[in-house]
């Protein structure tokens, strides 16, 4: 991976952040005022029975690489006309006026990659202090092409992030992470949420029960398996189009 793709891609991304909604993820510049990054780093998403609710965060804000603050909004909003974005999680985010001294990344019109092709990404994984770029391979996609599998460090974060090809280009943007807690564990919670309620013991002043809550979801938000998933890039570019977004 050559020295400006690398520097490309830290200049081009941004963190996104809500107090709010208490999110914290990634974004890219696609153009001198629009952000592409995960719909659910900037929704509130809640599924119920077979209905899917969402609400927008109303006050996002992203940070540049040379640490200027921009407000945002977001332009992409899911309808019955187009609901990829809550679908295929992605997002365009509009700056409240346009951003200097940033790269912009050009998405790739490739269809097709190869397992073991050389990726970068950059992003801000949750409590790190600067951002950090992670250069990977991919590891494996899904026949329709829709996910790519990454073979890299992806925490919690660093959703919203560009996957980068060695030509600079946009293949994809950083959705999901293989690791985390177990299915096991994460029934382990929901057990231990459902019947907090009911009281517990505590064993020199520690609830054990809230000290294990605590320790499971530290491993969640922190832990990765080195293992990350990317939506293809198609998505976004498929909703620019539809709807005559100008980059």
């Amino acid at each position: 991976m050559n020295s400006t793709v690398i520097k490309n891609s830290r200049k081009s991304c941004v963190k996104i952040y809500s107090i709010q909604g208490q999110s914290v993820g990634t974004g890219f510049f696609i153009s001198d005022e629009l952000i592409a990054t995960c719909f659910h780093v900037v929704a509130k998403i809640e599924a119920d029975g077979t209905n899917i609710n969402w609400s927008i965060f109303q006050d996002l804000t992203i940070v540049t690489e040379n640490g200027e603050n921009v407000s945002a909004t977001c332009i992409s909003i899911p309808n019955n006309i187009s609901s990829e974005p809550l679908f295929q999680d992605f997002a365009i985010l509009k700056t409240i006026k346009k951003v200097k001294d940033i790269a912009i990344l050009p998405l790739s019109k490739k269809l097709t990659h190869n397992i073991t092709e050389t990726i970068m990404f950059s992003g801000y994984p949750l409590g790190t202090p600067i951002m950090v770029s992670h250069v990977g391979t991919i590891s494996g996609i899904t026949k329709d092409k829709s996910l790519i599998s990454v073979q890299a460090s992806t925490n919690k974060g660093n959703s919203g992030g560009a996957l980068i090809n060695k030509e600079g280009e946009v293949i994809g943007i950083i959705s999901l992470r293989e690791g985390g807690i177990s299915a096991e564990l994460q029934s382990y919670l929901k057990r231990i949420n459902d019947t907090q309620s009911q009281g517990s013991i505590e064993i020199m002043g520690i609830n054990p029960l809230q000290a294990t809550k605590e320790t499971i979801t530290i491993l969640d938000k922190y832990i990765s398996t080195g293992i990350g998933y990317a939506r293809n890039i198609s998505f976004l570019q498929n909703y620019i189009s539809k709807n005559g977004i100008k980059l």
